[in-house]
């Protein structure tokens, strides 16, 4: 086995988030290497694709990976029965995540990063010396060394089980496209016999193309056929390529996102949406934090627990509130019967929410999650029929 690369950090994943926190660290003139166990960038994603707004500004994307703008949005109640919101200009985009992927990994190759394609992370092990991570390439087994190491797998890391544990909780999301009919506005469905304490989607995309899936506890498969086959889905289904995804889903945080000289970012922390599983925007802020908190440690040469636990003491600051707010929301969500959601959705349309839910941000849900939860409790919609 050899160990002939050396680099100042290592990150694990070439996703959005282990790319964007090596583009953050190679613009400050560190050395990284991205380590990616497929062949390409964005193999074999599932993922709805969309970002807000706010996201978009905020880190500056190129408007080429917009398939579509999003302003408007339907709730379906379990009856049929729905919700409609409309924005005046978009607060959310559906994105190609192939080219965005590809494009926030180019940025940080331009910035010195080195990428390393069909390099799978066998074994982590930390030091006082520094993190090596054991590889395997189609040529040989090799050893990667370097001062840091970043670990932004996504959900999927059995092999790193050394360096980390998973989530405890998770749902899976599941997703496959179609060419649909009569579809502009996001379309959400709820109930038990469609996706159970969670929610089903129709997202169009470019064109007539949409992208069709849920997320629940288990039985994935089996609830997206189920929901393909629902009428309102069927009439208006022209094709369906019937290439189905389907990955877990983080519900809250692990344990413990540090230790000496590793970071854990993304999915892989559970640093994702516990409402909607998204975790494209969350996981970029907290790659922000990862950064600086790795700068600071090469400026001070400290690569203690002490100092990374700073990592996650600021990153829980910005977004646990977030999640533990999701989570309230969704063991109560899981509790209700159809009855009781055709209760929420015929609320919501005609006692003052929607002009609630105008105000409320894409990203943060915690006012609206509050909001919802004390108005339920306020019209007893907890009644069971």
């Amino acid at each position: 086995m050899t160990r002939d690369i050396l680099h100042d950090v290592i990150i694990v994943g070439a996703g959005p988030i282990g790319s964007y926190t090596a583009y953050l660290l190679a613009k400050k003139g560190l050395d990284v290497g991205i380590i990616e166990r497929n062949n390409v960038i964005a193999k074999n994603i599932n993922c709805t694709g969309i970002i807000s707004n706010e996201c978009l500004k905020k880190f500056q994307f190129k408007k080429d990976v917009i398939l579509k703008p999003i302003r408007s949005i339907k709730a379906f109640s379990p009856s049929g029965v729905f919700l409609r919101y409309e924005a005046d200009i978009p607060f959310a985009y559906a994105i190609e995540r192939e080219l965005f992927d590809t494009e926030i990994n180019r940025m940080a190759q331009e910035e010195g990063a080195t990428l390393y394609l069909n390099t799978k992370a066998k074994e982590a092990i930390i030091d006082k010396k520094g993190f090596v991570l054991r590889v395997m390439t189609e040529e040989s087994e090799k050893e990667i060394s370097s001062r840091v190491g970043v670990i932004a797998t996504g959900f999927e890391f059995t092999s790193l089980k050394s360096a980390l544990k998973k989530p405890s909780e998770y749902l899976y999301g599941i997703q496959t496209e179609g060419i649909m009919e009569d579809i502009d506005d996001v379309e959400v469905y709820f109930g038990r016999n469609i996706a159970p304490g969670s929610f089903a989607w129709i997202v169009p995309t470019a064109g007539k193309t949409v992208r069709i899936g849920l997320i629940v506890k288990d039985k994935p498969l089996e609830y997206l056929k189920k929901f393909l086959q629902t009428p309102n889905i069927l009439d208006r289904l022209m094709y369906s390529d019937y290439k189905i995804k389907c990955s877990p889903i983080p519900l809250g945080s692990i344990s413990k996102s540090y230790a000496q000289r590793l970071l854990i970012v993304g999915e892989a922390a559970g640093q994702v949406k516990t409402t909607t599983g998204g975790g494209i925007y969350f996981g970029m802020l907290c790659s922000e934090i990862a950064a600086d908190t790795i700068y600071k440690a090469f400026q001070t040469n400290d690569y203690s627990e002490r100092l990374f636990k700073q990592y996650e003491i600021l990153w829980k600051k910005k977004i646990d509130i977030e999640l533990k707010s999701g989570l309230i929301l969704r063991s109560i969500f899981s509790k209700f019967s159809d009855h009781q959601i055709d209760n929420i959705i015929d609320f919501a349309r005609r006692d003052g929410v929607l002009p609630f839910i105008k105000k409320s941000d894409f990203d943060w849900h915690r006012g609206l999650a509050s909001y919802l939860i004390s108005h339920i409790l306020k019209k007893r919609l907890f009644h069971k029929k």
